[in-house]
């Protein structure tokens, strides 16, 4: 089967050959390159024709064994409008409910039941369920450390100041919690904050919460609403995340992303970042690295 029209984008952490990348593809898997755009000293674009499944195959597995990041898209479909985020573990390194229980006092494995979690090995609502009910009559003021110990992916700031800057609608949508979510949404300027919010009495969590994004499909609805509210199309979002609850909008926006990803979404999703940071999107959307806003 024949892909019509292709964008290749390659991204590197050191200067890319264009001309040696182009003679590779050519020799090793027959390509016609129509054209290159460089985005700059480490990413461009190769433009072809067409692009077999066979072969598609072949230059992301090249890539990745340079330890290159790669995405192939239809040239048709790369203008975006909206940018939908995962938080923790893209955005953010942290998994933040996991810190907040853990600084209460709770000696679960509570990193064990996220990864499950997050591998689509357990139900999200279930395992937001028993971590949130281990916080029960702590004190709210736990959440104050989580804050300082927050650690931003390289590149997070300049993608969302970039992307509002191009006048994207730009989201953090996660499974994760206000006030948390909030502190990481405003900081980075996201125009939205998407999130489930705990429940207190006083100063105590109540071990319950609100459970905006906190079902299966929750990522995916949130979507299809604001898509319709902004009378745009699906084809038109950029998504990226890296667990479970992130495939609904990772393989039903135009362009889905995994960032640094569990397994299950790398058996869902073909377009991945493995070795660079969140600029790299940036690169994906054909945004030059002169026209990145630094954060």
């Amino acid at each position: 089967m024949l892909n019509k029209e292709q964008i290749i984008t390659a991204v590197d952490s050191k200067p890319i050959y264009a001309e040696e990348i182009k003679s590779y593809f050519i020799s090793n898997y027959s390509l016609t390159i129509t054209g290159s755009k460089s985005l700059s000293n480490e990413a461009c674009d190769f433009y072809v024709p067409s692009i077999s499944d066979s072969q598609n195959k072949e230059i992301r597995n090249y890539f990745y064994s340079q330890k290159m990041d790669c995405c192939i898209q239809a040239k048709r479909n790369r203008e975006k409008k909206i940018l939908l985020s995962d938080m923790d573990a893209t955005i953010i390194e942290n998994e933040t409910l996991d810190d907040l229980v853990k600084i209460s006092g709770v000696t679960a494995n509570i990193d064990e039941t996220s990864r499950l979690a997050m591998e689509g090995k357990i139900d999200i609502r279930t395992t937001l369920n028993l971590r949130v009910n281990y916080l029960k009559n702590k004190p709210k003021s736990l959440i104050d450390l989580v804050l300082q110990g927050i650690k931003f992916h390289p590149g997070s700031s300049t993608l969302v100041q970039t992307l509002n800057k191009k006048g994207f609608i730009t989201s953090l949508v996660t499974g994760g919690f206000a006030p948390i979510s909030t502190y990481v949404g405003k900081k980075l300027g996201f125009h939205n904050i998407i999130s489930n919010e705990f429940k207190f009495e006083g100063d105590l969590f109540t071990g319950e919460y609100v459970p905006i994004t906190g079902e299966k499909n929750s990522k995916l609805i949130y979507m299809n609403q604001l898509t319709e509210e902004k009378n745009l199309s699906n084809a038109q979002v950029v998504a990226i995340g890296d667990g479970a609850n992130d495939l609904g909008m990772l393989t039903n926006a135009g362009l889905g992303v995994g960032y640094y990803a569990h397994q299950i979404v790398k058996d869902q999703v073909e377009n991945h970042i493995l070795f660079n940071d969140l600029t790299t999107l940036l690169y994906y959307l054909g945004i030059s690295k002169e026209e990145f806003k630094l954060g």
